[in-house]
């Protein structure tokens, strides 16, 4: 079958048989996936597709738009493409440059802001203790009551509709048992009618949430590790509020080694000035920017410990 994917344009490129695999070209576009192993392809079939975001309709368009197949190359388009891949490179060079700077400021940072989970919750506006485990409460405290809003498990969205009744208004979310809504919820305001996770179906964008899941591209492992990074991330979640004041929404433990910190979506410079640290920072970089993707709702055991995920800070409205 004919590639659809033009090979010559993917970078750090390897075979392993019949199947391709080489950076993401979208997730290159935002700085992700520097190891070069998210993009693959099987050369028998022609399908591709990304590893990180698998299922992603926009993302595999995304590819396309970059490195697709289109018929005979225009030369002018060739020459915009090497302006891009340039353009991108520069920006890269800068998001290094910056993280450099913020790695060497970071345990300064984090040692003037601590912040631990019982200070959070003692200092949180909302202190009522069911709204701690309470993801109907949670839903209701952050949205609108007319708000369209998607929870459920990450499989369950498509363009066939089976998964349409994910998609609620908060109040419809309200009259469900508590076992209805979750695990996961996704940070956007969804068009009527949705029945698909995609960003071309997102209606507003109140809310950024940053996944503190690991400093320098390192995940915590052991106990002690995760505690440190957890303290860690409390600190750098203060430092934002306190110091860049951008606005805190909700602050989540996922019940292992991840913070989810709901912030008001700050300006599109800011979400580009975070994008650049944001390893520095121990964030997912890919997450900044796409309300469409899935983060945990409180009151649901992770699947590795089985501690149920909860609340520590909820500023209502």
């Amino acid at each position: 079958m004919t590639s659809q994917i033009d090979i010559a344009r993917l970078e750090k490129m390897r075979r392993h048989g019949c199947k391709i695999t080489a950076r993401c070209p979208a997730c290159a576009a935002e700085g992700g996936d520097r190891a070069g192993n998210h993009f693959f392809q099987n050369t028998e079939s022609g399908q591709f597709g990304c590893a990180k975001h698998p299922g992603d309709t926009e993302h595999r368009r995304e590819i396309f738009r970059l490195v697709g197949i289109r018929g005979e190359r225009d030369p002018l388009a060739d020459r915009e493409w090497r302006r891009q891949r340039v353009q991108v490179a520069t920006q890269s060079l800068a998001r290094r440059r910056v993280s450099t700077v913020l790695r060497a400021k970071r345990d300064q940072i984090v040692a003037a802001n601590s912040w631990t989970s019982s200070e959070a919750l003692a200092e949180s506006p909302e202190k009522r203790t069911a709204w701690l485990h309470d993801p109907r409460l949670f839903l209701a405290a952050l949205f609108p009551a007319d708000a369209v809003v998607w929870t459920g498990q990450l499989h369950q969205s498509g363009q066939d509709g089976r998964h349409a009744a994910k998609w609620k208004t908060v109040t419809d979310w309200q009259a469900h048992p508590i076992t209805d809504v979750g695990p996961m919820v996704s940070p956007a305001i969804w068009n009527e009618g949705t029945t698909s996770r995609t960003s071309g179906n997102v209606a507003a964008t109140p809310f950024t949430v940053l996944d503190f899941d690991g400093f320098d591209g390192d995940q915590p492992q052991a106990s002690d590790e995760i505690r440190q990074h957890l303290r860690a991330s409390m600190a750098l979640v203060r430092w934002l509020r306190e110091a860049l004041d951008w606005q805190l929404a909700a602050l989540v433990h996922t019940g292992n080694k991840s913070l989810h910190a709901w912030f008001h979506t700050p300006s599109p410079d800011a979400l580009e000035s975070l994008k650049h640290s944001a390893d520095a920072l121990g964030i997912d970089a890919g997450l900044i920017g796409r309300p469409e993707h899935p983060c945990r709702l409180p009151g649901w055991p992770h699947s590795k410990t089985g501690k149920l995920s909860r609340v520590l800070w909820m500023q209502e409205g």
